[in-house]
């Protein structure tokens, strides 16, 4: 009996110490990359180590579903309008990472949804307003650096013409308008100045405008300016002309903006309004969704309901996008 309760003993003082073990490796383990995860987030502009993390690398097991949707040109032009929104705050990620953590976030949401208020339909509901809002949020942060990246283009095609007219060479050019310039499109002009500076061509260089925004004009400066400097003779009229005529179209483009901010609200309203009743509804009443399933004539119903709204929204956007994009 002596020897039985030895050899428990040993036994339990073994366990303990292979689990006190274990579990020190364990913690060890998790502190250093939550010290990688902070360094990481203390690299990229503040955001926190764990979720700066988390966006650059995605979730490896959605990657191939966030692939597939990012074919879809739709998604994509969401998806870069995420990425350009979070790089501007000082986070590089690439699309398929985001699509991915989205894609889990949307998931999570349901699940916590259903849980909570016990109705998938809820949950369903709860992640379809939170992907209707980072939508928006992305559409409308595109929509702002687009617009500030136009409302520049007056002022650097008068510093092009007034450096035109003062005989400097490209180069000096565009670097002293990139200095001028203090947003988006000073950035731009700089960056093709130092293709020059590194042995660039004057046509690589100039190609930065045709990717460095959606406005037509810098594409019609980067011609411009490549004829200029192949075949010489005087650009600054023709760059005064452009400036002219890119001013009155901002200012039709303003005077649009404000006649269209209330239809745009209502569009948004009309967009989210589906999913916060059906959430409502079905934190309230759990089977108000069931008699639709109950037969082939309430699911053909409920799929032309859904189908009408789908097509609503859409045409409400598409009357409203103004921009053509």
């Amino acid at each position: 009996m002596d020897t039985l309760v030895g050899y428990a003993v040993v036994g339990v003082a073994a366990s303990g110490g292979a689990g006190f073990l274990l579990a020190r490796d364990l913690l060890a383990a998790h502190r250093r990359r939550r010290r990688a995860r902070e360094a990481l987030g203390s690299a990229v502009g503040g955001w926190p180590g764990a979720l700066a993390w988390r966006l650059k690398n995605g979730v490896a097991p959605l990657r191939p579903m966030a692939e597939a949707l990012l074919r879809r040109p739709s998604v994509r032009r969401y998806a870069v309008w995420g990425r350009e929104a979070l790089g501007e705050r000082g986070l590089a990620v690439s699309t398929t990472a985001l699509l991915t953590v989205v894609l889990f976030a949307s998931v999570l949401l349901a699940g916590v949804g259903w849980l909570a208020a016990g109705s998938p339909v809820f949950g369903l509901a709860v992640a379809g307003c939170a992907l209707v809002a980072a939508g928006g949020f992305a559409k409308g942060d595109a929509e702002r650096r687009a617009c500030a990246l136009r409302d520049e283009i007056p002022d650097a095609l008068r510093s092009l013409g007034v450096c035109f007219r003062a005989g400097l060479s490209l180069m000096q050019t565009l670097r002293q308008t990139g200095s001028e310039m203090k947003g988006p499109l000073g950035e731009v002009f700089l960056s093709s100045a130092r293709l020059l500076e590194t042995g660039g061509t004057a046509s690589e260089a100039l190609a930065v405008f045709r990717r460095g925004g959606n406005a037509s004009e810098l594409a019609f400066a980067a011609v411009a300016l490549d004829v200029q400097h192949a075949s010489g003779g005087s650009l600054a009229h023709v760059l005064d002309a452009a400036r002219e005529s890119v001013e009155g179209e901002i200012e039709l483009e303003r005077s649009l903006r404000v006649q269209t901010a209330q239809a745009k609200l209502s569009a948004r309203i009309v967009t989210v309004m589906p999913f916060v009743l059906v959430a409502l509804f079905s934190l309230m009443s759990p089977g108000f969704l069931t008699p639709f399933f109950e037969s082939v004539p309430g699911m053909l119903l409920l799929a032309c309901a859904l189908a009408m709204q789908v097509a609503g929204v859409m045409a409400v956007h598409r009357l409203l996008n103004v921009d053509g994009g």
